[in-house]
């Protein structure tokens, strides 16, 4: 019987292990925390991109505009 509760401890380990390393895996494909590249590590340079990727939405959909205008 003192074997069973060793099991489901060594059980919660693996899950919590399991876990931890799928996170971790998580956060290098999205490239945040400390699997971030350089330029991303700040809040000002992710505010930077941010607004990048905005100016070039605007654009383009202005572009879209245009044409179908046309």
């Amino acid at each position: 019987m003192g074997g069973s509760g060793y099991r489901e401890q060594v059980g919660e380990r693996t899950t919590a292990g399991s876990a931890i390393l799928l996170l971790q895996v998580a956060a290098s494909q999205a490239e945040i925390g400390p699997f971030a590249r350089r330029d991303r590590e700040t809040p000002e340079a992710a505010a930077r991109l941010y607004r990048a990727a905005a100016l070039r939405g605007r654009i383009e959909s202005m572009g879209l505009r245009a044409r179908r205008g046309r």
